[in-house]
């Protein structure tokens, strides 16, 4: 009989695996099974107007673009397109960088896309590992066990083109180590895990995967995965692909082909191109197209446009995946942006012995973004989510987030006019859900838009599968390293933090947060000269009923209340009540001249009686039952504050993320994904 923990270990690998089963089939991978469902070719009926064709095999640019005589490549193909016009790309792999420069209207918008039926990648890389491996490598004498180079020489790779985005705790610009940045990254071409970019030969040839202190593993070297490294003085790749020996990466680890001359590989080297870059352009559609082939440079790059649409696009890698700089009216639906994180990757790989990777980037150029849609999307599988400080008015609802081994999404200092709109979405793991960074001393006003800031609603927050933060010093055999919750919310440098509207959220997590801050520190640390509402959530704990430890106020702004608290292993053994100590302390008195009735006054610890959750299984249902504590136990939140579900809600407000009777609904692509995790059931 299985234990708990061998059988919650089982739940975790169900959850980090979500919805892989229709892109894998009972297809054999030679190197490692997918981490995610593969893209397949888009559903869009045809378009009207003036219609284009691009063919990868069959195209010639001298051609005139018809059905019967396409053109070769899309860069040539959409320098003639006229507002109206149709580019469709055949399917198949277009091994080239593509830059926008023709806009559409707002009644004849310029459409690109894939042909029906068929799926088109764009490819930045190279094309020779993809299509004839067996001739690309050979083995390298005096390496490692293991050890393929590169037939070809790669010159000029190391042009050191300035990068585009400089980011917190990214290593951006990479002070004093500029001659370790990775040069080639890449995938496995039939599954599309990443491959380690190595900054250092040594890393790659060791045979040690525990952690070392940093004077240790200058010496011995940690082994990251299967990986590259381009080697700046002969300009060839060297790529290794050796089997872990790590106990407790069990199903993670890496047991596929080790001869690169064997398997298909996307691998793309250099840094500062992005492999679609739109650039002051208006009213494009871009759909069903795969991106792959990126370096540590942006996969799409939006600067001063508007009015582009990307739709069920599928990118992989990239550092930022998505950059997007003065820019508005932006809408990104239905498309997945996967990372550069294989199952082996943790934090520590990526940081320190690879590439620190964000998944999206806004930037501060005039005019700022503003008017964004990020909905029904996936984002999954890196170092660090999203930098969103620089958008006004952005609409974050139906995606999936999960597995990013750093911080994840970083909303940035209080603003004087900051509106982030974030709800029904499932966000999963995050070593830190809510990050902030400090850019700049005292960059925060003190006064700021009455009606501004981070609305926060009607999702579920489901930290309990963890990632994988430090590497074990020792062999650890149960697998609990790759397991680290995390904060949900914590800062960098102290910033002052945004103003904050939490309600009506459901959270999970299995072990207690930091020092265990109240409401997983929402009612804690980074309250100054700010405000933060915290008012009816559920936050549920395996281990231990979530703790009621709570900083001094520094003249924050908390009003919270109608929240509930439960533990799933010792809330039905608890006795007394769990707030009595500090409502007897100075510190509740204080609360009082803030907000009245007073902190934790208007909260309890009840059992919120889902529908299913246990201690030891990670599938759930977390519609509350008809005699849940939850149902009518809420307080009733402010009219201005959007709530889409505030009609559905009958009689005093439900606590949590969905009101009795309400109706599951499912996110990600073509909302795949259920609300409560796993693939959605209609």
């Amino acid at each position: 009989m299985k234990s708990t923990r061998t059988k919650f270990a089982l739940g975790i690998a169900l959850l980090f695996l979500v919805g892989s089963a229709p892109a894998m089939g009972q297809t054999k991978f030679v190197s490692h099974a997918p981490m995610r469902p593969l893209p397949t070719a888009a559903k869009r009926a045809p378009e009207k107007g003036p219609t284009f064709f691009v063919d990868a095999v069959k195209g010639d640019d001298k051609a005139d673009g018809s059905e019967a005589k396409p053109w070769k490549t899309i860069q040539h193909g959409v320098q003639r397109l006229k507002p109206g016009d149709t580019l469709y790309l055949r399917g198949g792999a277009y091994y080239e960088k593509v830059h926008l420069t023709r806009s559409g209207t707002a009644e004849a918008p310029i459409v690109i896309a894939s042909y029906p039926g068929e799926l088109a990648v764009i490819d930045g890389g190279l094309r020779e590992f993809f299509e004839s491996p067996e001739t690309s490598w050979e083995p390298f004498k005096g390496g490692a066990e293991g050890e393929f180079v590169s037939i070809k020489v790669y010159a000029n790779v190391d042009e050191r083109k300035i990068p585009n985005q400089f980011l917190p705790a990214a290593w951006e610009p990479m002070w004093g180590i500029e001659d370790e940045r990775p040069l080639a990254l890449g995938h496995f071409g039939d599954s599309m895990v990443p491959l380690h970019g190595y900054r250092n030969v040594t890393d790659l040839r060791t045979a040690n995967e525990l952690g070392l202190d940093r004077k240790t593993a200058c010496t011995v070297g940690v082994y990251c995965g299967p990986g590259l490294w381009f080697n700046r003085v002969t300009g060839r790749i060297h790529i290794r692909l050796a089997h872990h020996r790590l106990a407790g990466l069990g199903d993670r680890a890496y047991r596929g082909e080790t001869d690169p001359r064997k398997l298909k590989l996307v691998i793309a080297v250099g840094f500062g191109d992005a492999v679609l870059r739109v650039n002051g352009v208006r009213h494009v559609l871009i759909h069903g197209i795969a991106l792959r082939g990126g370096t540590g440079s942006p996969m799409i790059e939006v600067y001063g446009s508007e009015h582009i649409h990307l739709d069920h696009l599928t990118v992989f890698g990239g550092f930022p995946g998505l950059l997007v700089n003065a820019s508005k009216e932006f809408r990104v639906p239905h498309c997945a942006f996967r990372g550069l994180a294989a199952p082996w990757s943790g934090r520590a790989h990526m940081k320190y012995y690879g590439t620190p990777s964000y998944q999206l980037v806004f930037q501060n150029h005039q005019p700022v973004n503003e008017n964004i849609v990020l909905a029904f999307c996936e984002f999954t599988d890196d170092h660090d989510f999203a930098f969103l400080r620089y958008i006004k008015n952005l609409q974050f609802h139906h995606n999936f987030v999960d597995n990013f081994n750093d911080d994840g999404m970083e909303c940035g200092p209080k603003l004087r006019s900051h509106s982030l709109f974030i709800y029904k979405n499932r966000i999963g793991a995050c070593l830190g859900v809510f990050q902030q960074h400090e850019l700049d001393k005292d960059e925060a006003p003190t006064g700021h838009d009455p009606k501004s800031g981070v609305y926060i609603f009607r999702n579920v927050f489901d930290q309990r599968a963890g990632v994988y933060y430090g590497l074990p010093a020792k062999p650890d055999p149960t697998g609990e390293f790759l397991r680290s919750e995390g904060h949900f919310i914590s800062d960098h440098g102290s910033p002052v933090y945004p103003v904050m509207r939490v309600y009506h959220n459901t959270l999970l997590r299995r072990t207690p947060v930091f020092r265990d801050y109240f409401l997983f520190g929402l009612g804690a640390g980074g309250l100054k000269n700010t405000e933060r509402d915290v008012f009816n959530n559920l936050f549920v704990q395996t281990e231990r009923v979530p703790g009621v430890v709570i900083l001094g106020n520094e003249a924050g702004h908390l009003p919270e209340g109608g929240n509930m608290l439960w533990g799933l292993k010792e809330g039905p053994e608890l006795k007394g009540d769990p707030f009595a100590k500090f409502r007897a302390s100075a510190l509740f008195k204080e609360s009082r001249m803030f907000f009245e009735p007073g902190w934790t006054t208007q909260d309890r610890v009840a059992n919120p009686r889902f529908v299913k959750l246990s201690v030891d299984e990670v599938s759930c249902d977390l519609r509350p039952q008809a005699n849940s504590p939850a149902v009518n136990g809420g307080l009733l939140v402010p009219r201005d504050w959007p709530d889409p579900l505030r009609d559905a809600d009958k009689g005093g407000p439900d606590i949590g993320v969905l009101p009795h009777g309400a109706e599951v609904w499912g996110v990600g692509v073509d909302g795949r994904v259920s609300l409560f995790g796993g693939k959605m059931t209609r």
